[in-house]
C-alpha cells in the first residue's frame, strides 16, 4: 500500500508492528484454545448420560457441536485478519471487532466446557457414593438374614451448607451462606 505522494516522494505505509505482534498471539491463542476445547468435548463425550453405557453419537453430541464450533471460529478468523490487514479504518475495526468476538467466544466456549465437566464428575462421584452405599446397606441385611443378627450401621448425613438467613444486607446475607 501506498500513501499519496507528496511532492517527488511516496512513502510507503508499513503495517504496524504490534498489531502484527497481536494478530499472532491471537492465533497462537486460539489454536492452544481449539486443542483443549476439543479435548474437553472428548471427555464430556466420554461420560455417559443417565443409565446409558455410551452416548448416543448424533450431531449434537458434544464431540460433534464443539468440531462444528471450532470450524465456525476459525472461519471468522480468518476474515478478521483479512479486514485487519485492509488499509482503511472502516475494515480495521471490523477486522478488530471480529478477533476480539472470536477470542471470546473461545474463552467462554472453554469455561462453559470446564463447568459441564466438573459437574458431570461430581455427579458421578455423588452416584458412585450413593451406589456404595446402597451396596453396603443391602451386605447388611443379608448378613442379618444369614446369621440371625441385626447389624446396625450409622451413617453420617450430608450436613446443610445454607445456614438461617438474619436480617441484613443481600450481599452480608449473600456472604454468610459460605
Amino acid at each position: 500500500m501506498a500513501r499519496q505522494a507528496i511532492g517527488e516522494c511516496r512513502e510507503v505505509v508499513r503495517m504496524n508492528e504490534l498489531l502484527l505482534f497481536l494478530l499472532g498471539v491471537a492465533a497462537v491463542f486460539l489454536i492452544i484454545c481449539s486443542v483443549a476445547l476439543l479435548a474437553l468435548g472428548k471427555m464430556i463425550d466420554a461420560c455417559p448420560t443417565g443409565k446409558d453405557d455410551r452416548r448416543e453419537r448424533s450431531f449434537a453430541s458434544p464431540v460433534e457441536s464443539t468440531k462444528l464450533a471450532v470450524v465456525m471460529l476459525w472461519a471468522l478468523f480468518f476474515p478478521g485478519v483479512w479486514a485487519v490487514l485492509q488499509g482503511s479504518r472502516i475494515t480495521l475495526i471490523l477486522g478488530i471487532t471480529t478477533l476480539f468476538s472470536v477470542c471470546l467466544f473461545m474463552l467462554t466456549a472453554l469455561i462453559f466446557s470446564v463447568a459441564v465437566l466438573s459437574t458431570i464428575k461430581r455427579r458421578r462421584n455423588a452416584i458412585g457414593e450413593i451406589e456404595r452405599q446402597i451396596d453396603i446397606d443391602s451386605a447388611l441385611i443379608h448378613l442379618g438374614k444369614v446369621t440371625g443378627v441385626r447389624a446396625v450401621c450409622e451413617t453420617k448425613k450430608p450436613e446443610k451448607h445454607h445456614k438461617p438467613i438474619h436480617s441484613g444486607s443481600i450481599a452480608t446475607n449473600f456472604f454468610k451462606q459460605f
